[in-house]
């Protein structure tokens, strides 16, 4: 996509109109809903928009638990300490769906978030989240949706949800592991789907001809970019994914731990990846009590999670695979090996093999 198309919002009367005509399971196909989250000041995170309007209704706690992952745990640092800046991310998380039985499944969420820092305002800034919520790892897709529907949230309100719903709802289903080209207002967006997770296809060539066609989830990740300053020891991390050892991602970001931990699930490709990983974690999800009441010497479950809160390091403390990514330094990325643990943990058989080397310690000292 060569630019970002623009979707027209006539008014009210328009909205409603294009609300009224979607096919509620056209919209399924590709999203479970479209929000828009605020940060209230005496009430917290707050949903105040949705569509389809009851989209979150079906489980207790399921749009808490969505308001609560669709923010960093505080203001960026990163702002210019100007009287008014606007600082603008993308992340993504993964969350168990509540509303879902008796199979487990979950809910993937992709994150337009928008921080401005005004000395104006009470305690000096808000924040805003757009949200787009599927049971679909299409990250490709739905980010450049996000920088869409992101922007045209702010400029005209909740009434852009159902108004980009509609073009969603009109597409065609997804061909998984196929390009499409998706029409969104006055341009299209061209993709090319991941695929589907019970449907691996035949095996791909060792080199294969055409290296744009994915052959596992987030075949865009950036490995270069989350993981600059780490790269000769990606063979490692990639030994920590195939057996399922636990790893814990700590990054300053919510958009630096998401892009690494959906970095390490695509090293794995073409390998079907089933272990569970959280892009983005915070103690509101609802696995946090069971992992945080596990006792010193109880195996950690086979998980990737990403964080931003040191308080994790302390309460995750059985995790022996700590990856730290990202910092004002941008050459600061390293691994962690937390208190001289090896990485297997004793549980996969050949003590040793995927300890991590020390990367560094004197500058890690002297940072």
């Amino acid at each position: 996509m060569n630019r970002i198309p623009s979707v027209s919002l006539r008014g009210g009367a328009d909205a409603d109109a294009a609300a009224a005509a979607i096919d509620p399971a056209a919209l399924a196909r590709w999203a479970r809903a479209f929000c828009v989250i605020r940060f209230d000041l005496e009430r917290g995170q707050l949903v105040e928009a949705c569509y389809p309007p009851d989209a979150l209704s079906s489980a207790a706690g399921l749009d808490r638990l969505i308001a609560f992952s669709s923010f960093p745990d505080s203001m960026s640092h990163h702002l210019p300490r100007h009287r008014s800046s606007v600082h603008d991310s993308l992340f993504s998380f993964r969350v168990p769906d509540t509303s879902s039985s008796p199979r487990r499944t979950f809910l993937y969420g992709f994150v337009f978030n928008r921080q401005r820092q005004d000395e104006r305002l009470p305690r000096g800034g808000e924040q805003k989240s757009v949200v787009i919520l599927s049971h679909a790892p299409y990250s490709s897709l739905f980010r450049l949706l996000l920088q869409i529907l992101g922007p045209l949230c702010f400029d005209v309100g909740p009434s852009a949800l159902a108004m980009v719903a509609s073009h969603v709802a009109a597409w065609p289903p997804p061909a998984p592991g196929r390009p499409m080209e998706l029409p969104i207002g006055s341009a299209a967006l061209r993709v090319h789907l991941p695929p589907a997770p019970d449907d691996p296809g035949p095996p791909p060539a060792l080199l294969p001809a055409n290296p744009s066609v994915p052959y596992g989830l987030f075949h865009d990740a950036d490995l270069f970019a989350a993981f600059r300053g780490l790269l000769l020891h990606l063979w490692t991390l990639w030994e920590l994914m195939v057996v399922g050892e636990p790893v814990l991602v700590v990054a300053p970001s919510p958009s630096q731990c998401s892009e690494a931990v959906t970095a390490l699930v695509s090293l794995v490709a073409p390998l079907l990846y089933s272990v569970d990983f959280r892009p983005y974690f915070t103690i509101h999800d609802p696995d946090f009590a069971r992992l945080n009441a596990l006792a010193e010497g109880e195996v950690f479950p086979p998980m990737v999670l990403g964080v931003t809160n040191l308080f994790f390091l302390k309460s995750l403390k059985s995790i022996a695979n700590v990856v730290s990514v990202g910092s004002p330094n941008p050459n600061s990325t390293r691994v962690l090996p937390v208190g001289g643990q090896s990485p297997g943990n004793g549980t996969n058989g050949t003590p040793g093999k995927l300890k991590l080397d020390k990367l560094a310690i004197n500058k890690i000292l002297s940072d």
